[in-house]
């Protein structure tokens, strides 16, 4: 077997909750221009690099017009791409990138971006300890990011067509679900689940060769054994659940009960007792970013109650403001589990991303989206 492009497979992993969040919120840069179009005191054009519509929250109210900032925006499709523009010549050009949590430390590591200095990010005394104090992003003391919002992989089930609440994974091949459970197509989500809860691995990113085949052969089990299909988006998911041809998931995401509750059926959602994954994505200030002033100024904004509301509530993403959570519409609030940060960090992991150069001992990235394959031909 040929080994597959990683350009091509880590494309197919930015289709996921990026994507849904442009299509529900029907975000372009074109509103975000339109802001910052009015007049305002003297400009500053910051650069971002960063996914579509991770620059719309900033817009929330008149902070960024107030401060005299607009956006030279770039989107990527990947998170490789900002390790690719900071190396190529981006030092020195760019402000902000917005790379999910797993990121963190290789740009860190690489030099790629700075420490934040939090005394000039004030809305961090309001963000969540859970989120802060992530070792991805807060590395030997010191904080290289601004998380801004996060969300995990919870079953999602039809509470209408269970004879009882799910509570394990494994319960994905009980005979009432055959041929009704729907996946993802999601490597790098898939694997981790698979080998968190189907290896005796320490991290569910950390795999050695036979973790990583137990982890993919799990995969092909619950494909050939019980699912009925392989979404290529959460927007399908979502569909198959509210028609009724899903009935529970592997793998999920706590937005799913809006998507399906939009289409006037019900999902609910559980974490089972060998627990998920979860994810954080974030605002980090490049190294050398020429507009230091407004880069700090963003990532104090897109924390801040405003942006963070516009995320809750519009975007249905998990947010880290403790006082925006408070004010959150209830329908929004409802989706996630802030009423226990605590527990839910006991039952959700936000791992960092797989080793991507070889040590002698664990799977590579390269070699997750190889074995992967495997489960795509299955």
């Amino acid at each position: 077997m040929s080994k597959p492009s990683l350009i091509r497979v880590r494309n197919v992993l930015s289709m996921t909750r990026r994507d849904a969040l442009r299509g529900m919120a029907g975000i372009t840069s074109a509103t975000a221009l339109g802001l910052a179009g009015r007049p305002a005191r003297a400009e500053t054009k910051a650069v971002f690099i960063g996914w579509q519509g991770y620059d719309e929250a900033l817009f929330a109210d008149s902070f960024m017009q107030d401060q005299g900032i607009t956006l030279e925006t770039t989107y990527i499709g990947n998170n490789d791409e900002i390790v690719t523009k900071l190396q190529t010549g981006g030092i020195g050009t760019i402000d902000v990138v917005t790379p999910y949590m797993g990121y963190v430390p290789l740009l860190a590591r690489t030099n790629l971006i700075e420490a934040i200095d939090e005394s000039r990010v004030p809305n961090l005394a309001d963000m969540l300890p859970l989120f802060r104090d992530d070792t991805n992003v807060n590395i030997d003391g010191k904080l290289y990011s601004t998380p801004f919002t996060w969300g995990s992989a919870p079953m999602m089930y039809n509470p209408a067509a269970v004879s009882t609440t799910p509570t394990s994974w494994f319960d994905l091949f009980n005979a009432e679900y055959k041929g009704k459970v729907g996946m993802m197509d999601d490597p790098l989500g898939n694997i981790m689940l698979a080998a968190r809860i189907g290896t005796d691995a320490e991290s569910a990113t950390l795999l050695t060769h036979d973790q990583l085949k137990a982890a993919i052969d799990l995969l092909i089990k619950v494909k050939v054994e019980a699912a009925r299909m392989v979404a290529v988006s959460w927007g399908e998911l979502a569909d198959a659940l509210a028609r009724g041809d899903v009935i529970i998931t592997f793998s999920g995401w706590e937005a799913i009960k809006k998507f399906v509750a939009d289409k006037g059926a019900v999902a609910e959602y559980v974490y089972p007792k060998e627990g998920t994954y979860a994810w954080l994505d974030n605002y980090c200030i490049a190294k050398d970013a020429p507009h230091r002033d407004a880069a700090y100024a963003m990532c104090n904004q897109i924390i801040g109650v405003a942006s963070q509301l516009k995320i809750g509530n519009e975007f249905i993403q998990g947010i880290v403001n403790r006082k925006a959570i408070d004010q959150l519409d209830p329908a929004a609030k409802a989706l996630y589990p802030y009423d226990d940060p605590v527990g839910f960090q006991k039952k959700a992991t936000f791992y960092t991303f797989p080793p991507l150069d070889e040590d002698g001992t664990h799977a590579t990235f390269a070699d997750w989206m190889t074995d992967y394959e495997r489960f795509k031909l299955a």
